[in-house]
């Protein structure tokens, strides 16, 4: 007797059977996949800044809670306003974002733009699974989780080029 996962399917939402290749897994497996490049992100990362990655990768695990119990993110409205406050925090210390910088230039500056990208490779799962939802289940994707992973990317960004910034003065 196979096992349901050599024949490509997994538990998904609400416990439902679907294939490994669904939306709902694709958007799980790629915010899993941003909560690990944060924790070796974290690693380098001490003081406020580690805490603040901290606080992110748990709030990934509620908002993958949330999607497999295909119901609202309790504290999405207040998360999404905290990282708000945290990107005009770092935008404050990027100078001059018209200067092209190439990623790479150190260690934790790299693990901050391998977060950023792992952020918006999610964001585009999490919209994608939205959209499915909306077009076949006639489901909604509580917004407050869209808005968070932008806001998120957002801030990652602003993280990134003030850690470039620091390198460069």
């Amino acid at each position: 007797m196979s096992e349901r996962g050599d024949r490509g399917l997994t538990s998904g939402e609400c416990n439902l059977i679907v294939s490994k290749d669904s939306p709902f897994i694709e958007a799980v497996g790629a915010i899993d996949d941003f909560q690990a490049r944060l924790g070796h992100a974290r690693v380098l990362l001490k003081g406020e800044e580690g805490e603040n990655i901290f606080q992110v990768e748990e709030d990934l695990t509620e908002v993958m809670g949330s999607l497999y119990k295909g119901v609202d993110w309790k504290n999405g409205k207040k998360r999404v306003e905290e990282i708000s406050g945290e990107v005009e925090k770092y935008r404050k210390r990027v100078e001059n974002l018209n200067i092209f910088l190439v990623p790479g230039e150190n260690e934790i500056e790299s693990r901050i733009n391998l977060c950023r990208t792992g952020c918006r490779i999610a964001e585009r799962r999490v919209v994608t699974l939205k959209w499915e939802r909306e077009k076949e289940e006639n489901l909604i994707l509580d917004e407050n989780i869209l808005s968070y992973f932008n806001k998120l990317s957002t801030f990652f960004y602003f993280m990134w080029r003030s850690k470039l910034e620091e390198k460069i003065k």
